[in-house]
């Protein structure tokens, strides 16, 4: 979308992850965006970021009250009606075309770790299959008139909403033939974007980013009863709540900014979105 280049580390599908540990150290959720010492850990500031670099983006923030709701309901409750939807088999047979068999029984004692303290709402495969219908027949509603959800072009919006329907396909790859035809259209517009081109990048690259990053430490409001500076710990409400300690350097309405030093002696910043996740001192 953006037409950049880019550089990638390929991690295992559960920790431990020594190169993502190595900067965010109990922040477990992936993928996340790395700009010299500055990580994102959550799609929507990534995006956000990356759209300050490129005039093919539209910042994620620009999307109106209902648009927000579509959004959190394609990122949080249909996700995971499509995994409660599926038939355990399917996603055996998924988990083991891309893990191995070994790989799927590590994958499955992980995530079983890591629901025990979860808040999501358990869903039996009948009311999932109705989410997901009420979603898709939403979509196809939006898309009568346009080629994607918030116009011509495709929008943090339109990546958000595939991103559900792209995993039931993998799961199940006859999924995407039930779907209305203009929501199939849509799908293959926006898998046709492709994913830009990207490089293989090592952790001591990744290192050098940081030491060589010369912009300023982050400076913003703080928000609420902290202070600047304050050692607090950030955690997600949801599911995969392991906690990241840091210095507050920002807390806004939009994001929570924690400040890190490596044991290399550096420093990181780490960026957190406030909707989703509890700042707690320390």
């Amino acid at each position: 979308m953006a037409g950049m280049q880019w550089g990638s580390v390929i991690v295992s599908s559960q920790p431990p992850r020594p190169i993502v540990d190595f900067f965010l150290m109990g922040y477990r959720r992936i993928p996340v965006l790395q700009l010299g010492a500055h990580f994102y850990c959550d799609s929507k500031l990534a995006f956000d970021a990356l759209a300050q670099y490129s005039d093919r983006l539209t910042w994620g923030g620009c999307l109106s009250a209902s648009q927000e709701l579509l959004r959190q309901r394609a990122e949080e409750r249909v996700f995971f009606a499509v995994i409660a939807a599926a038939s355990s088999i399917s996603v055996l047979r998924f988990l083991a075309r891309d893990l191995g068999l070994l790989g799927t029984l590590r994958f499955l004692q992980d995530r079983a770790q890591m629901m025990k303290d979860a808040t999501i709402e358990k869903m039996s495969p009948s009311t999932a299959a109705g989410v997901i219908e009420d979603f898709v027949g939403h979509l196809e509603s939006l898309l009568r008139f346009e080629d994607f959800l918030v116009g011509e072009r495709a929008s943090y919006l339109d990546l958000c909403c595939y991103h559900p329907l792209w995993m039931a396909s993998l799961i199940n790859r006859q999924a995407i033939l039930s779907l209305p035809p203009l929501v199939q259209a849509w799908m293959q517009r926006i898998a046709a974007l492709g994913h830009g081109a990207s490089i293989s990048l090592s952790q001591d690259q990744l290192h050098d980013m940081v030491i060589t990053d010369t912009a300023p430490d982050p400076v913003g409001e703080i928000s609420g009863s902290f202070a600047p500076g304050a050692l607090v710990s950030v955690a997600p409400v949801d599911y995969a709540r392991n906690r990241t300690v840091g210095h507050l350097a920002v807390m806004d309405s939009h994001q929570c900014v924690i400040k890190r030093g490596l044991q290399s002696g550096e420093a990181v910043f780490l960026h957190f979105p406030i909707a989703g996740f509890e700042v707690s001192s320390l």
